[in-house]
């Protein structure tokens, strides 16, 4: 979140976090925002907003207080800040853009030389702090959010990386809240261009640059709301980082500073509407869920908050909400604003790796709260301030180039670590696969993984060797299938309709063909299908989109999302190849509630397989945990990372008893093979079994190849006789 400027001069940037200082903030009394004299559209009074320093303020004061003692939970505050970024940019850069004022290069500086030096020294502060007190599996993403931070793409690094916006917690990113930021600041790099060419193309046709540019950015906020729709129902995780889906609430502020002038709203009407409007800011927290809601058509609340907020200031009427947000602490939260939100979060996410708690108590809150504080205020001081007097003394120009400068050295350094760390990642990710099943001299084997639950296996485990995959790099751990693009997501989507398939063996007259169908989890057992269709000379295919499983819902409540989309083209294609057979994920566990659960839906999509001829085979899902498991593993290994086996699944697999599902299908349960009678543990025969909180890694999946395949042999016998139909009747893929 880039906290923009409290006061904005003809002269003055778009973007100036907190308090203005200099000669900015001897021109305008504290707390207020001036527009030019000589606006365009001929009005010569100017208009004071005393208002919006201290809306500032609310906003800053609720995404911290939210953050810090409601766990979290998104206030609001940020899209109160976005709204004020596009109201007071847009109208900046058109009154100097009109006076021909307006040059990139002293602009750029003007705003990047005050972003980029407080950003950037959180920045290290956080690696310093993921250093000392996080595990070592968090060290390489840290890395790589450090790079997209401080060059302002880290929305899109999330997106690619999949993360979710989450409540704080050990395993929230510490960069998390710096995807608001690098959403501002690629607005801020590209609004005075678009500017500039809407005020050029009105001068050629003869009109009003305001007015131009009024229609521009109407159309462009009203194509992102609509765009903001579809992604949020489609993939509300992506929507919520995504530059474009954030864009209208940019938009509507820049739209009512453009439209402003022309406003001219009764003296009685604006304490309402400015009442209202901070009635919004404030409850939205408390009445939404924004993390799973916004940037749907509910992040209106708090946006059209602000947008009343600014509507109603400069009334006379003394009972408005101009007091209030004047008032001491307000201001002092705003002058620090846009330190304290760069502080506050990544001190929350490392307070609780420090103490191992899962959550802030009033206590901890407290402590950061107060050491925010204090480091945005020196921060302001011994970074921010002194920036800003190299600015006025040599110039915008000389500003940016500094300030690219520092940018590259902190981004020199981040690479310079993340290689190395990639490299070690790189080699003890091929040791963990060349130790899986590995056996010394003597024939027992140092990684028996899954194979050391069976009853049958009698060698003992040793004790002196270390666990494969190394928890450090647990999370990258993933079937090699998964970076080939073949399969669906956020970063990948078939543009045709048809389900994107990738192919796991692939032999010239398969015997059979084998097609793992759904999510992540299904995706997981890759490694193992993958080495026994080479075994049985099958071709196994992989028909996968994350998130979403195959299904057939009775009421498409979500018709139109991709999940919809895919599950119904991806039964289609399935009735069409028909396959010798369909391998699904047939229960779902729960990192909370006892016993696992068969979805309704999904069965009804394997009797639509069936009637087809089509059979279906489903695996028991693995244990989910509420916590990382490598990370735990790491920190404190034995009974702290286990669950207990009775929490998490019913005493019989629930898929052999649950109604609607086709006779014909065959049902795998591995669970003996992943937890022993009592526990599931996150190590097994000294092999990590965990990526993540719910993700087997590829290398127990490869020790667990063997149980499967003796499973399917048991349970899905016909997979292995003389097939009963010709090759030429399949479709390839």
């Amino acid at each position: 979140m880039t906290v923009v400027s409290s006061s904005l001069e003809p002269s003055s940037g778009p973007a100036d976090p907190g308090t203005t200082r200099g000669t900015t903030a001897r021109s305008v009394p504290s707390g207020g925002v001036r527009l030019s004299d000589a606006d365009p559209v001929g009005r010569t009074s100017a208009t004071h907003i005393p208002e919006l320093h201290g809306l500032r303020g609310v906003a800053l004061a609720l995404v911290v207080a939210f953050h810090l003692f409601g766990n979290g939970r998104v206030s609001g505050g940020v899209d109160v800040f976005l709204v004020l970024s596009g109201f007071l940019a847009t109208g900046s850069l058109l009154r100097r853009a009109a006076r021909r004022e307006l040059r990139l290069g002293e602009h750029y500086g003007r705003t990047f030389s005050r972003l980029v030096p407080p950003a950037l020294l959180v920045l290290a502060a956080t690696a310093g702090l993921a250093w000392w007190i996080m595990p070592e599996g968090t060290w390489a993403q840290t890395g790589r959010e450090i790079v997209a931070s401080a060059l302002y793409y880290v929305n899109w690094e999330m997106i690619s990386s999949q993360l979710v916006y989450g409540a704080a917690g050990p395993e929230t990113s510490p960069l998390q809240h710096f995807w608001s930021m690098s959403v501002q600041a690629q607005f801020f790099l590209a609004w005075p261009v678009v500017v500039l060419i809407v005020v050029g193309l009105a001068r050629a046709v003869r009109i009003r640059p305001r007015a131009l540019l009024l229609v521009v950015v109407g159309a462009a906020t009203a194509a992102s709301f609509v765009f903001a729709q579809d992604l949020h129902a489609a993939d509300q995780p992506v929507a919520y980082f995504h530059s474009w889906a954030r864009f209208w609430e940019l938009g509507l502020g820049g739209f009512l500073a453009l439209a402003l002038p022309w406003l001219r709203l009764p003296g009685f009407l604006r304490p309402v509407l400015g009442w209202a409007g901070l009635g919004l800011v404030v409850s939205s927290g408390f009445v939404l869920d924004g993390g799973a809601l916004f940037p749907g058509q509910w992040a209106l609340w708090p946006v059209a908050g602000a947008l009343l907020v600014l509507l109603g200031s400069g009334g006379t009427a003394v009972w408005g909400p101009r007091r209030l947000l004047q008032v001491a602490p307000l201001r002092f939260v705003a002058d620090i604003s846009y330190a304290l939100y760069l502080w506050h979060w990544p001190l929350l996410i490392a307070y609780l790796h420090y103490t191992g708690a899962e959550r802030l108590d009033w206590f901890g809150a407290g402590a950061i709260m107060a050491t925010s504080v204090v480091l945005s205020w020196l921060t302001n001081k011994l970074v921010a301030d002194p920036a800003q007097r190299f600015r006025e003394a040599f110039g915008g120009v000389r500003a940016l180039v500094a300030a690219a400068a520092c940018v590259s050295l902190v981004v020199g350094s981040a690479v310079v670590g993340l290689t190395a760390l990639e490299r070690r990642d790189l080699a003890q990710l091929a040791a963990a696969q060349a130790a899986a099943g590995a056996v010394d001299e003597d024939g027992a084997a140092e990684y028996p993984g899954a194979r050391a639950l069976s009853p049958l296996y009698r060698d003992p485990v040793p004790e002196d060797v270390e666990i494969q995959p190394a928890p450090a790099v647990a999370s990258q751990d993933r079937p090699s299938v998964d970076g080939d693009g073949c399969i669906e997501g956020s970063a990948a989507t078939s543009p045709s309709g048809v389900p994107m398939t990738c192919t796991l063996t692939d032999v010239p007259d398969p015997k059979r063909v084998v097609v793992l169908v759904g999510d992540s989890h299904s995706i997981q057992w890759a490694p193992a299908m993958t080495e026994i269709g080479r075994d049985e000379q099958w071709q196994v295919l992989l028909l996968a989109r994350r998130g979403c499983r195959l299904a057939a819902p009775a009421e498409p409540l979500t018709k139109g999302s991709n999940c919809w989309d895919w599950r119904a083209n991806a039964l289609k294609l399935l009735e069409q190849m028909r396959p010798d057979a369909v391998m699904v994920i047939g229960s779902r566990t729960s990192p909370e509630a006892s016993g696992d659960e068969v979805n309704p839906d999904e069965a009804r999509a394997w009797r639509q397989l069936a009637e087809v001829g089509v059979r279906v085979v489903t695996v028991r899902d693995n244990p989910r945990f509420e916590f990382d498991v490598p990370a735990c593993v790491e920190e404190s290994y034995g009974v702290a990372c286990t669950r207990p086996r009775a929490d998490i699944f019913s005493p019989v697999n629930p898929v052999e008893k649950a109604q609607g599902v086709p006779p014909s299908a065959a049902h795998l349960d591995l669970t003996p093979f992943i937890c022993d009678a009592q526990l599931c543990a996150g190590v097994v025969g000294n092999v990590l079994i965990y990526r993540d909180d719910d993700h087997l890694t590829a290398t127990y999946v490869t020790t667990l190849e063997r149980p499967l395949h003796n499973q399917l042999r048991a349970e899905a016998e016909w997979l292995f006789a003389d097939p009963m139909r010709s090759p030429p009747v399949r479709m390839r893929f």
